[in-house]
């Protein structure tokens, strides 16, 4: 099995192709001379229903829209809430981004923004493989992605640490199990249907 972690060619939590754009040059760009993402455009760019999304945000597990559009913190949690959603409960997740950041609608209490978050799990997974992660040294690696993290209250930093660890190792079993799935439709399935 190809230990590397980027299976697909997309942004994780997306449908849109890096095209070897990294994840910073990606939200720049969707959020380049613009107020913000409509639902519309969040929608395309996840492949979620509205439904879906207006109930994370009417559960606040993501915070309300400002005049009907999705800033890269929306559109980042969103996001990493859409690439864990396959392998664990929606209630982690969120448990898990409160402990981070506490209240969705609430920035003053955040370790991190959530856009910069996204940026760090995609850097870091652009260079681990699940023998990392499945050993648990990542605390180096996130190190190094986040040499620019400033720490807004004491204890920040070890609460970035310790999500950033629980998304990406969440993020490889979503991993292995798209793997496991695409497996069995390609072998069990057909022989079932005989």
């Amino acid at each position: 099995m190809d230990s590397h972690l980027i299976l697909e060619p997309t942004f994780p939590g997306t449908v849109v192709e890096r095209q070897g754009k990294s994840a910073a040059e990606f939200l720049d760009g969707l959020f380049f001379g613009t107020k913000g993402l409509m639902l519309s455009q969040v929608r395309e760019i996840t492949k979620l229903e509205t439904s879906v999304i207006q109930n994370w945000v009417n559960r606040g597990w993501v915070q309300k829209p400002v005049e009907k559009r999705y800033s890269a913190n929306h559109l980042a949690r969103i996001l990493l809430i859409n690439m864990l959603r396959e392998v664990t409960k929606l209630e982690t997740i969120v448990h898990i981004l409160t402990y981070l950041n506490g209240s969705a609608n609430c920035r003053e209490d955040d370790s991190i923004s959530e856009s910069q978050l996204y940026i760090y799990i995609c850097d870091i997974l652009d260079e681990v493989d699940y023998e990392t992660i499945l050993s648990g040294s990542l605390d180096r690696l996130i190190e190094s992605r986040a040499t620019d993290y400033r720490e807004p209250f004491p204890g920040a930093r070890e609460k970035v640490m310790n999500a950033a660890k629980l998304i990406l190792t969440y993020y490889a079993a979503s991993l292995v199990k798209v793997r496991a799935d695409r497996l069995y439709e390609q072998a069990v399935e057909p022989v079932l249907k005989v």
